[in-house]
């Protein structure tokens, strides 16, 4: 069935809401027993509704075979890759993670969950939607002595509801159920699994490896004595089930303050044996694998199981039967069926926590009515190897609740340092068993953590405030991206960064640097100098071209003769037939100027030419030679030195001293005039 959007204040979804999201790609819904409960579906950008979904919109999906719709909030959407993001949305439920409920107490009694959920919506802070209903009539109480928020004290904390009345909870849109029981038992399904024969798992493989199947007891004291079986081991009844025998080393030297018989040594033995080699129940079903195949008729019928349903498993090569439960599904919505299931034994979270044989030698042990003191000290040596204890704590049905490690025997005291284990995860603290927790692994896949020390961390998602990288002993930091082959494609390290793939690109394309090199930033203030060998300044018909020896805008050589400009090593040249130009020997060209101030010329004698003050003066040093102007009109021109005149044109020419020069003939008066007006107050 397709999903469909609704607005982030729907409270009910029997209606096309936005509507369909038609062109969904894929669409899985994951539950786990008392844990997550979330949705993801691929989407298209270019699909139906695309513009509407956002964070706190409302998805409503079928979660499970047979199940009812139910609304997923969005709270995480990624940014598009090939036209497709994934969308992240949790259960509606976990709004009851932002409402706070005010601390209050509950007695013990039968009715005391009941009570407790009711009060939970009572002393809330804002306004609840939800409603809460249970069938669990275990007797206990219920303290809250700090304002908390609904979802976690429901479960994944200390003296949480889960915590102290047990159960298994059941999320139905603005309903929150506690079963006592959630699923059918083994005994009333009728679904069986033959492991073996219809599916094998590699993880269930290991385990059924790991089974021990007997005990090497021993008692030893202080000063060596040490008490042995004759035939070193005692054995399970499900021994001759296994083709290797497996034994594990067995420690009574605190069950017997004396030294005992080793027929007291074996009936000790005996007991712990006894509980040994069932198998524990660790499997996944993957239907994807199996929907093409033959195999799939054998576990067809597990599509019609929910979460915390019972199943047996028949472990037929042994000739062993376990009761086991599903406690985890990811369900297709799409396809409307499962695409797997997880399969988990019946037992403690101790068991499952300690995955070894350890946690059954422990109730062997306290189940013979060993001495308390006794038992600690055993479990303490055993798990710890160090000092402090270890005490289980039980339901009244004698099975197991938690178990906790603790500094001391006072387990309220301030300064009592706690480890706790129970069905809600792991929790560390410092100031006794009332916490506060600072270190914690909840049920829910939280892991609250000061520090974290590892060699190899693998995590699809890390989110905070500050990565920290390197630094004393971790030496010089790295950040380090691969591709999809395992090929490096970016580093970070003490040298810089080195990218090897894609672009480094800043505010949207404002700040882009290419694998080429290629720089494109919008706006740059930059100190320091700049070398360039090639490149452009600019766009269009204003752009200046970049050369090893020159930039230039319409040019390509001081003597091309386009309009434009050019500065290179050989010179200047501006305008159109480079009306104005110097060469790098100074040789200076210009069709027209306007120059204010003095010039002086050299032409690399003592000799100097200026004009200053509308005057031309030539300068020559005693004894040199005469320096003379000379003005041109076509053929006709004069030469004035400081000693003599010289004219001519095409039919007479003269030279004479200026003491002579009124006495010429020709032109006489033309010269007298010029003589006049250049020399001033000369006459005949």
């Amino acid at each position: 069935m397709k999903p469909i959007l609704f607005s982030e204040n729907s409270t009910t979804f029997s209606t096309n809401g936005i509507g369909r999201l038609a062109d969904a790609i894929s669409c899985v819904v994951t539950e786990e027993r008392n844990g997550m409960y979330e949705l993801e579906m691929e989407y298209p950008i270019d699909g139906q509704h695309y513009s509407d979904i956002g964070i706190r919109k409302i998805i409503a999906a079928i979660p499970c075979d047979g199940g009812t719709m139910q609304a997923f909030r969005i709270y995480q959407i990624s940014k598009p890759i090939s036209g497709r993001v994934i969308i992240n949305a949790q259960h509606i439920s976990y709004d009851l993670s932002k409402n706070t409920c005010m601390p209050f107490n509950v007695t013990s009694s039968p009715s005391a969950c009941n009570s407790t959920l009711q009060r939970l919506k009572t002393n809330a802070v804002e306004s609840c939607p939800f409603s809460f209903w249970t069938n669990v009539t275990t007797a206990g109480s219920y303290t809250q002595s700090v304002p908390a928020t609904i979802k976690s004290r429901l479960g994944g904390v200390e003296g949480s509801v889960l915590d102290q009345f047990g159960g298994e909870f059941e999320w139905d849109n603005f309903t929150v159920k506690l079963h006592n029981q959630r699923g059918t038992l083994a005994v009333n399904n009728g679904i069986t699994l033959r492991y073996g024969k219809n599916i094998t798992d590699i993880t269930q493989e290991e385990n059924i490896a790991e089974t021990a199947t007997g005990v090497v007891p021993y008692w030893i004291d202080n000063e060596g004595t040490r008490v042995t079986l004759t035939e070193k081991a005692v054995y399970s009844p499900y021994t001759s089930r296994y083709s290797q025998h497996l034994t594990i080393p067995l420690d009574l030297s605190d069950k017997f303050e004396d030294k005992p018989s080793e027929s007291a040594l074996r009936t000790a033995a005996q007991v712990v044996a006894n509980q040994m080699g069932l198998p524990r129940v660790s499997i996944e079903v993957s239907f994807v694998a199996l929907w093409q195949t033959e195999e799939y008729k054998d576990v067809a019928p597990l599509q019609r199981v929910k979460l915390c349903d019972e199943i047996t498993v028949k472990f037929e090569k042994l000739g062993v039967d376990v009761t086991a439960k599903i406690v985890r599904t990811e369900y297709d919505v799409l396809a409307d069926r499962y695409r797997s299931i997880q399969i988990g034994s019946v037992r403690s979270n101790l068991a499952q926590t300690l995955n070894d044989q350890a946690a059954q030698t422990i109730q062997a042990i306290e189940a013979q009515s060993v001495a308390t003191s006794q038992a600690i000290n055993n479990a303490t040596k055993w798990l710890t190897s160090a000092g402090g204890y270890v005490i289980a704590i039980k339901h009244t049905d004698g099975s197991w609740k938690e178990l906790i490690f603790a500094s001391s025997t006072d387990l309220t005291a301030s300064n009592t340092k706690i480890l706790r284990i129970n069905n809600n995860g792991i929790g560390f603290s410092k100031t006794g068993i009332n916490g506060t927790y600072t270190q914690a692994w909840t049920i829910d896949g939280n892991l609250v953590a000061d520090f974290i020390t590892t060699g190899t961390m693998s995590a699809a998602r890390i989110k905070g405030g500050t990565l920290q990288l390197g630094g004393n002993n971790n030496a010089n930091g790295i950040l380090q991206i691969l591709n999809a082959s395992g090929t490096e494609i970016g580093r970070w390290d003490v040298n810089g960064i080195n990218v090897k793939a894609g672009s480094i690109n800043l505010g949207s394309g404002k700040f882009v640097v290419t694998l080429a090199g290629a720089l494109t930033a919008t706006d740059a203030t930059i100190t320091g100098a700049i070398k360039a060998t090639s490149g452009e300044i600019g766009s269009g018909n204003s752009k200046f071209t970049i050369t090893d020896n020159h930039i230039a805008n319409g040019k390509s050589s001081l003597a091309d003769t386009n309009d434009g400009v050019y500065i290179g090593t050989d010179g200047i040249a501006l305008g159109s037939n480079s009306k104005f130009k110097v060469t790098k020997a100074g040789a200076l060209n210009a069709t027209n100027a306007t120059i204010e101030g003095s010039i002086t010329s050299k032409d690399g004698t003592t000799r100097t030419t200026a004009i200053s003050g509308g005057k031309i003066i030539i300068t020559t040093p005693s004894g040199g030679v005469y320096d003379q102007m000379e003005f041109r009109r076509g053929s006709e021109y004069v030469e004035m030195g400081a000693r003599r005149a010289f004219w001519s044109d095409t039919e007479y020419s003269q030279q004479a001293d200026w003491s002579d020069i009124l006495n010429v003939a020709k032109n006489r008066d033309v010269i007298k005039a010029a003589v006049n007006q250049t020399v001033g107050g000369w006459d005949d």
